[in-house]
């Protein structure tokens, strides 16, 4: 048993799925989770994603030697200030934000006044379908989970927070929270804009009926990402505004140069973009599969 009591603060697919991999593992004597309806209790519990669930943040989190935020971005920082008082000294903070930087700044002051040290995490891992019916205790295996320590985390609770991710079979790496975002912002939060971009503009009801029909495979396959929560990733897209506003200005260039190349019909150019980029998806996706054989590329 490797901790007396974790605390999951939101049951959603990455909260609910942490807590199927730590009871699976048997790696919490206690996991308790905070839901926001009294019917989500039982349905948490059942699930087998916690022991205990509850309404009330001070039962929740209170003698927790791990707690982790697992709410949208924007949510953690209001939430963190209701919990901070409950909290015992000497507890590890962290969460699953997709956004580190802000985290980092907002949260670590915070916390020392109840004596608790933040240390930010990502698990790069995740799913379009959202919720605890969906959550899975392999959704980590494989996957990278970035720490992004900042000043004030101490050795043993970046340590600590290793842990958990080795726990449920991710990868720990770390890095600081800033290249966090910068990296973050190209390989999965401009993706998301781009793929509801296409879907937005592709089925406008301007364009008549017929054009959803022609929507096949592919169209399904580059979209996929734009049914995730909304609510989730509009506090995405408002957290990581400078590195997302960097990376839609770069694609936005490249955009232009490929029109070019099109409008004057540069096969050779063309063939060579396309070719370079299929060469490179091709390795990233060999080593993807080799990490995560048992996952679907997401």
């Amino acid at each position: 048993m490797d901790w007396n009591k974790v605390s999951l603060v939101g049951l959603g697919l990455l909260g609910g799925s942490l807590g199927k991999a730590l009871i699976t593992g048997n790696h919490a004597r206690t996991v308790t989770g905070l839901v926001r309806r009294p019917e989500r209790i039982q349905e948490a519990i059942g699930a087998g994603a916690v022991h205990e669930a509850s309404l009330d943040i001070e039962t929740v989190v209170k003698n927790a030697d791990l707690v982790i935020l697992c709410t949208p971005v924007l949510r953690m920082l209001p939430i963190t200030k209701v919990m901070a008082g409950f909290l015992k000294p000497g507890a590890v903070v962290t969460d699953v934000g997709s956004v580190k930087g802000p985290l980092v700044r907002d949260l670590e002051p915070l916390l020392r006044k109840s004596q608790a040290v933040y240390v930010g995490s990502h698990p790069m891992a995740g799913s379009e379908r959202q919720g605890l019916a969906n959550a899975d205790a392999s959704l980590f295996s494989g996957a990278t989970c970035v720490l992004t320590p900042g000043r004030e985390s101490t050795t043993e609770a970046a340590q600590q927070v290793e842990q958990l991710w080795r726990q449920v079979e991710g990868i720990p790496v770390t890095m600081n929270p800033e290249e966090h975002d910068r990296l973050v912002a190209r390989c999965s939060h401009l993706p998301h804009v781009l793929a509801a971009l296409l879907a937005g503009w592709t089925l406008d009801p301007a364009h008549g009926e017929e054009q959803a029909s022609l929507c096949s495979s592919g169209f399904r396959d580059t979209t996929r990402v734009a049914s995730g929560s909304p609510e989730m990733w509009a506090d995405i897209l408002a957290s990581n505004k400078e590195a997302l506003l960097e990376s839609l200005d770069t694609h936005l260039t490249q955009c232009k140069e490929i029109r070019v190349s099109i409008e004057q019909e540069q096969h050779e150019a063309l063939f060579k973009w396309l070719s370079e980029s299929k060469a490179r998806r091709d390795a990233w996706l060999a080593n993807y599969l080799m990490r995560r054989p048992s996952r679907s590329v997401e």
